[in-house]
């Protein structure tokens, strides 16, 4: 009996080791992955009592929140999707050195790194993601109509893989970058990161089971005029983020930021579209063959009834038609690239990436 009870016990405290989710490589995000967020600022939500609080198997039910708000996108490019110069920069893994990137996140001008009054374009931010971790590797975009790339000398150490519960690490970052004709731009700072909690976060387009973090973002930005030869340095406040990440849905599907102890901002996953919905398993919706060059075929369960649409990287469908177990879709016309797949049904949406290759 005492062995028996001692099975049951080892058998219990496995299946609550398995049921924490751990984030790497192969479940974080990844080029061609994109993400629908719903956004909004709501400084006196219950949301802010709430969000602090960490710990093991916990249930965070977030399904009331209000459904409109500022509609995002995060599109995570390959670097083959950047303009050349951006690509052969952070692309070359023998140029670019530590600054080797596997994808890329179009940033909205604002968002740009940029602290001058200057007109910016084709901002994007870079990302390597192995088997050691996720890190920002420098930004680029054309300012007055020309390239400028800022390459982190140190890099920004998003997360160290593998993550699991309980998991800290703290790391510095810094770029200073030459602005021609005008000075100079840099940014230092540290992040700590500590995985404080994991359990079921329900959202008003399904539930979850996440690993969440909470990050201390401590930033300092430097702009050095050339002409005047004066420089500044302006300290931003605190900044905690609590990042709820899935890895069945490969990403982040919440997110919180405060700064000096309010809440700001929060976002979520708008819907399971945007990668495989956790309703029904990858192994259901197949698409083959893969890479293609002038057909494929999507294939369903024989019970599955509905309707496919491919999409390329900026959101544009460039082909859509019903399915009902196997459909056979000629890509003949289509540019080479990554094209994301879906299928939708009733009850669940699934989408995988399909390569374009000649």
């Amino acid at each position: 009996m005492k062995a028996l009870y001692s099975l049951f016990l080892l058998s219990m405290i496995s299946a609550g080791l398995f049921a924490q989710p751990v984030i790497d490589q192969n479940n974080f995000i990844s080029a061609g992955d994109v993400f629908d967020y719903v956004q909004f600022v709501e400084s006196g939500s219950e949301l802010v009592d709430v969000i602090p609080d960490g710990g093991e198997s916990l249930s965070w039910d977030f399904s009331a929140l209000p459904s409109e708000g500022i509609q995002l996108s995060d599109s995570y490019y390959p670097l083959d999707s950047t303009p050349d110069l951006f690509q052969l920069f952070f692309g070359n893994q023998f140029l670019a050195g530590e600054n080797f990137s596997t994808h890329a996140l179009e940033l909205a001008v604002l968002d740009f790194e940029l602290p001058l009054p200057l007109q910016v374009e084709q901002a994007y931010q870079f990302f390597r993601s192995d088997e050691e971790g996720y890190f920002i590797t420098g930004n680029a975009a054309e300012v007055e109509g020309l390239p400028l790339i800022s390459a982190y000398d140190t890099l920004d150490v998003v997360y160290s893989f593998p993550l699991s519960f309980g998991d800290m690490d703290t790391n510095s970052f810094y770029f200073f970058t030459d602005v021609p004709g005008i000075g100079a731009v840099g940014q230092s700072g540290s992040r700590s990161t500590n995985a404080d909690a994991w359990g079921t976060l329900t959202l008003p387009g399904g539930s979850y089971d996440c690993l969440r973090v909470r990050t201390e973002l401590n930033v300092t930005d430097t702009i050095y005029i050339g002409f005047t030869e004066t420089g500044t340095q302006i300290e931003r406040p605190l900044q905690v983020n609590y990042t709820w990440i899935s890895p069945v849905v490969g990403g982040v599907v919440a997110e919180a930021i405060f700064v000096e102890d309010a809440l700001i901002s929060f976002r979520y996953l708008a819907n399971q579209s945007t990668l495989s919905s956790a309703a029904i398993s990858d192994n259901d919706f197949k698409i083959f063959p893969n890479p293609a060059s002038q057909n494929f075929e999507i294939s369903v369960p024989r019970s599955f009834v509905g309707s496919y649409k491919i999409l390329d990287l900026t959101g544009r469908e460039v082909s859509t038609g019903q399915i009902r177990e196997v459909a056979s879709v000629d890509v003949s016309a289509l540019s080479e690239g990554i094209y994301l797949v879906s299928v939708y049904g009733a009850d669940a949406v699934l989408t995988k990436r399909l390569i374009v290759n000649r």
